[in-house]
């Protein structure tokens, strides 16, 4: 069965990741495994311990089930749900290691369909004091699997409208086939938003592409809102629309790129990071095809 996990540190934030992954689950009926990731000690200044010493885990497991007794949702909790559907069931786990390497490795298993994460700023719009923190948008930006990230004001997000951003259309097919579990689990009203480029004959080939994908390829096959914003810098841009338009989650792809890329290039998704007062959620695009993808999101 598909999973979602949920990193927690014993914050506020991460225990509204945890009330919002519990909504997912029930929704999905995807398990959901509550994680902490810590360095082998557990904060006791009273006792000489050795790294990951048996008392040391049963300390951290024991703080780890009652984080999530106390702030899970009671039928996720305890596996109990109305009708014939799928059962989701809580699983925790702690692991020693690095909190961005872990979860990187964790988005790597094929059964992970979404982590879902608090952010740690202080969820103002500014470049100064970035919503989300260091590690929050360093798995974000190396993750395999999608990550949802909720900034610190958004306590429990009611996500009932989602916006996909997109450059071209092949990107938008991706996304709109990798985020197909999440719009039929959370019946969302969706829209297209494109920033237009500032050289015409680019953008008349994306949405003469557009258009083709349309016609001949029947997509999307749900009812969308397209929107074609103005020029400008997409970081702007995209967050005057959520604002004004009200958008609940703003859903992005995420092209790889090597590390001298990273280097050189800006990203604009970690700009939108820096400022979105909206919940996120950040998709790895397939590099490999143009071709129309087949729904390769995880199954209801």
């Amino acid at each position: 069965m598909y999973k979602i996990i949920v990193p927690i540190d014993f914050s506020v934030t991460s225990a509204d990741a945890l009330r919002f992954g519990c909504q997912i689950a029930d929704s999905t009926g995807y398990d959901l495994e509550a994680v902490h990731i810590y360095d082998g000690y557990d904060g006791d200044q009273d006792f000489v311990v050795v790294k990951g010493s048996a008392r040391v885990r049963a300390r951290v497991k024991d703080m780890l089930e009652q984080f999530v007794l106390n702030h899970a949702d009671p039928v996720t909790f305890t596996g109990t749900r109305d009708g014939n559907g799928n059962v989701p069931l809580i699983k925790t786990r702690e692991i020693i290691g690095s909190a961005i390497n872990e979860l990187v490795k964790q988005s790597r298993r094929e059964d992970v369909a979404l982590i879902v994460m608090g952010g740690v700023g202080t969820g103002l719009s500014s470049r100064v004091s970035p919503v989300f923190g260091s590690v929050a948008r360093a798995v974000a930006m190396r993750a395999d699997c999608p990550v949802l990230l909720i900034p610190k004001i958004a306590g429990v997000p009611a996500i009932k409208s989602a916006a996909i951003a997109f450059d071209e259309p092949d990107a938008l097919i991706q996304l709109s086939a990798k985020t197909g579990f999440l719009r039929k689990a959370l019946s969302l009203e969706m829209s297209f938003a494109h920033v237009m480029y500032p050289e015409s004959l680019v953008e008349e080939t994306i949405e003469n592409n557009l258009m083709q994908s349309i016609l001949t390829k029947a997509f999307p096959d749900y009812d969308v809102d397209f929107k074609f914003l103005p020029q400008g810098d997409i970081t702007n841009v995209l967050l005057d629309y959520t604002l004004e338009k009200e958008i609940d989650l703003l859903i992005l792809g995420r092209h790889s790129r090597n590390f001298l890329m990273r280097l050189l290039l800006k990203s604009e998704i970690s700009g939108l990071l820096d400022v979105s007062c909206a919940p996120v959620l950040v998709i790895p695009l397939d590099e490999s095809s143009n071709q129309l993808r087949k729904e390769t999101s995880p199954p209801l």
